[in-house]
């Protein structure tokens, strides 16, 4: 080996790879890609943008042995050593120890391996109490309008980690492919962490106001906080991960090595079919079981091994329980077994291969959605409604200026009219629209004078949430309603939507902006032009509302190829491509959907766990994570779009995400640090395991408010004293039960029937059908041209499918 010049370029046919002279990649991008991407964050942007992390770009590593800790940005430039023409490794040395990186491109033209080894060259053993190492890919948000950048030189990152088989999705944002792959083939990969770092210029009159990164950063040993502010004891509460951060003894002369495949993948399929290839197994399992149901779970081995073990994990009042599986190899090679799932709560269900590595998928058993549903509509009027000598009477707490707050009002609505009814529910949400709704968000209470609720300017987004629980109040009959009649309401909802989306009705740019931006409306706006139709008195109202929105969804047709809803608060942001998405869905406009709904697919995770394959987001968690409104909401339009279009990937996407944002909900959680009582919610769950940023919210439940004595001044402004941690939280729920709260799907795929929100088996010749669905009422095989649809008041937990059509037993 030669030392060669400080910086080096490699490639194959596929990949150029370009190393810095401190030894991290500064460029790697594949060749034949138009969009020229950028796979790695590289030093130039950071500097733009003033985010001083050059020490955590792609190949920048941490770690402590023997009580000190080494990092790669505070050695002054490793030997770059090239061996042949393809592969270049940086060695740093440590006196008592070595840590080399090498990126091989020579020994497979399609992939780029990249190693690592940490070796002991003193006297005597070391002890490494922890290695983490940056793969810092480009999930970045730009601060540019150029929404195209943020599409295209940019992507979702979504976590598979298991002890030898951990793998990384890097989906490129515009759904375009090739995406990236990184693949485990040698070591123990221990967790993935986040790093973030953001500017929100929310209270200076900017729109967008949002951008940020997300560094990512493989924990190799240890709990992977060298070089932060946490403790082992406070990264994770999460018995499934958390019990494998044990230092590592090294022999004199041994090494600790890794090594990754990276490579490109043009889909979901293809990134597991790339998996199997390179030994990985790759899982048939639902993200979500019912208490007490059971379903059929399969694993496929390379060459068709079966597993020499198959073990199943839960917690049980404190302890690891584990229970020994079994099953069959078919011909095809594909072991299956069957599941009983038992009691509610994670479980970790794990294999290990004849070589003696092991792998891991996490899935979940909740209790009856029915029953999530009708605790949290209690818990929220029993301790979430501020009665009338409170300090804000007939508040919904916890109290915010951002109309996202009503989104339990929304709920308890919607609970109302489509499960079971409780008029006291109902009188406390009418008594709040009234009370305190009306006078705090519109001044004299005066529709149109929104008031500035944030200083200088109000948001025009607060509207939509607003508008809801009026329109929701205006579905229930006078008997039920004691303060005004139903046409009021709608009356009401009809006056707040004309504001919402005229921008002739504002004075300052930012507010008429951001009337051409979607939101929440969405869910409502063709029912409340329905109502409005019907009712003479309100003929006006429907002229002029049907007109706004007969614009908007021409404009969003008309600018569908610029993508414009992509941006809102934003940069680049799922609460406006979903949004945008569904309103082209169901304003007619299929083709211009289909743009958008590229973002949607590219925007909901796939991940060995189920808490990580939610809509990708960060910024209430300051780490990728699952958010329960804008999660709920996107998973929400993914199902509009399967209705639309008819593609099962926006159906697999819709179900696996709205499954990972009832785990905000779940009160028989075990791996979560933040335990819930019965009908409590927490708005936000950190997938990153260490949230660098906050190890005390490594793999936690948490509300956004957490941020405001730490994390700075945007979050103080945001949130007065303690808003505790489930004050967004509802509007999700309400387009659960417009979806999945009531309906059940069966598709096609690899030439069996299968079932989606539900369990399917084959009974006597016909298949028996049972509904997860909190009220189930509609079944639907669209391939077959089959539906099933309750009468008025009806409910059909189970029914049976044969010949093209549903029928009661």
């Amino acid at each position: 080996m030669t030392e060669v010049e400080p910086v080096v370029s490699i490639s194959n046919s596929v990949f150029l790879c370009e190393l810095s002279s401190r030894g991290f990649i500064e460029r790697l991008v594949m060749k034949g890609d138009p969009e020229g991407m950028n796979w790695v964050l590289d030093a130039s942007y950071l500097h733009q943008a003033g985010y001083p992390d050059e020490d955590k770009l792609f190949g920048h590593f941490g770690v402590r042995v023997d009580g000190e800790d080494y990092t790669s940005s505070a050695f002054p430039a490793p030997a770059l050593l090239r061996s042949g023409e393809n592969r270049v490794d940086a060695v740093y040395g440590f006196g008592r120890f070595q840590v080399k990186i090498g990126y091989d491109l020579s020994g497979d033209e399609g992939s780029l391996t990249w190693n690592i080894a940490l070796r002991n060259t003193g006297k005597g053993p070391l002890t490494v109490e922890d290695f983490g190492i940056w793969a810092s890919v480009a999930y970045v948000m730009f601060k540019d309008p150029d929404v195209r950048r943020n599409m295209e030189q940019s992507c979702a990152v979504f976590p598979s980690v298991s002890k030898h088989f951990s793998k990384l999705a890097c989906v490129r944002r515009s759904n375009r492919g090739p995406h990236l792959g990184l693949y485990a083939v040698e070591g123990e990969t221990r967790s993935v962490g986040t790093f973030c770092r953001f500017e929100n210029l929310f209270f200076h009159d900017v729109s967008p106001s949002l951008d940020g990164i997300l560094y990512h950063r493989l924990v190799l040993v240890g709990d992977g906080l060298t070089g932060s502010s946490g403790s082992a004891a406070a990264a994770s509460s999460d018995w499934i991960y958390g019990g494998e951060g044990e230092p590592v003894t090294i022999g004199e002369g041994a090494s600790l090595t890794w090594a990754y495949r990276i490579l490109p993948f043009a889909s979901r399929e293809e990134f597991y079919e790339l998996a199997g290839r390179l030994g990985h197994p790759v899982w048939d399992v639902p993200p979500v079981a019912v208490k007490g149901g059971s379903f059929e779970a399969a694993v496929r081995l390379p060459e068709g091994q079966g597993p020499s073990a198959l073990w199943l994990e839960e917690a049980e009042e404190g302890r690891v329980v584990r229970r020994e599986l079994y099953g069959a190899t078919e011909a095809d090679g594909t072991f299956r077994f069957r599941l009983e799932a038992g009691k509610p709560g994670e479980k970790k269900l794990s294999l290990q291969t004849g070589g003696g590595r092991t792998d891991s998928v996490v899935f979940n058993v909740t209790e009856p959605i029915r029953e999530v549903i009708e605790a949290r509509a209690d818990f929220i009027c029993r301790e979430l409604c501020a009665g009338p000598d409170a300090e804000t009477p007939h508040a919904f707490l916890p109290i915010s200026n951002q109309g996202e707050s009503l989104g339990k009002a929304v709920f308890v609505l919607m609970k109302n009219a489509i499960g079971t009814r409780d008029a006291r529910q109902i009188r406390k949400v009418e008594d709040g629209a009234v009370l305190y709704v009306r006078p705090k968000w519109f001044t004299e209470g005066d529709f149109r004078r929104p008031t500035p609720l944030y200083g200088h300017f109000y948001r025009i987004f607060d509207l939509d949430y607003v508008a809801h629980v009026f329109y929701l109040l205006s579905r229930f009959g006078g008997g039920e309603l004691v303060r005004h009649a139903p046409e009021e309401y709608l009356r009401w909802a009809a006056e707040v939507m004309i504001v919402r989306l005229d921008p002739a009705l504002h004075k300052e740019e930012r507010e008429r902006e951001e009337t051409e931006m979607l939101g929440v409306y969405i869910l409502f706006i063709e029912e409340l032009l329905r109502d409005l139709e019907r009712s003479p008195e309100l003929r006006e109202a429907y002229d002029r509302l049907s007109a706004l929105w007969r614009t908007t969804g021409e404009r969003l047709r008309a600018e569908s190829d610029s993508y414009r809803g992509a941006v809102t608060e934003h940069y680049f942001d799922n609460a406006g491509f979903g949004p945008t998405f569904e309103a082209l869905c169901r304003s007619g406009h299929p083709q211009e959907a289909t743009r958008y709904g590229e973002l949607l697919l590219a925007n909901i995770g796939f991940s060995n766990d189920f808490r990580a394959q939610n809509p990708d987001r960060w910024w209430e968690a300051l780490s990728y994570m699952i958010h329960s409104l804008w999660g709920g909401l996107s998973a929400a339009s993914a199902l509009v779009g399967y209705e639309t279009l008819r593609d099962p990937e926006y159906l697999l996407a819709a179900y696996r995400s709205t499954m990972a944002v009832f785990y905000c909900y779940d009160w028989n959680a075990t791996a979560t640090r933040l335990k819930l009582r019965k009908g409590e919610a927490a708005s936000t769950y950190s997938v990153a395991g260490p949230h660098l940023n906050r190890p005390d919210l490594s793999r936690n439940r948490f509300g956004q408010s957490t941020f405001t004595e730490r994390d700075g001044e945007i979050f103080k402004g945001l949130f007065q004293g303690d808003s505790g941690y489930d004050w967004d939280m509802g509007e999700e729920l309400a387009a659960y039960l417009a979806g999945f709260g009531t309906k059940t799907f069966l598709y096609r795929a690899d030439g069996e029937i299968r079932c989606v929100n539900g369990e399917i088996f084959s009974e006597g010749g016909r298949y028996r059908v049972t509904s997860y669905a909190a009220y189930p009422r509609e079944y639907h095989f669209y391939e077959e041209n089959a539906s099933y649809v309750c009468g008025e008041g009806e409910e059909a937990g189970v029914v049976y499918y044969a010949d093209g059509k549903f029928e009661r037993e």
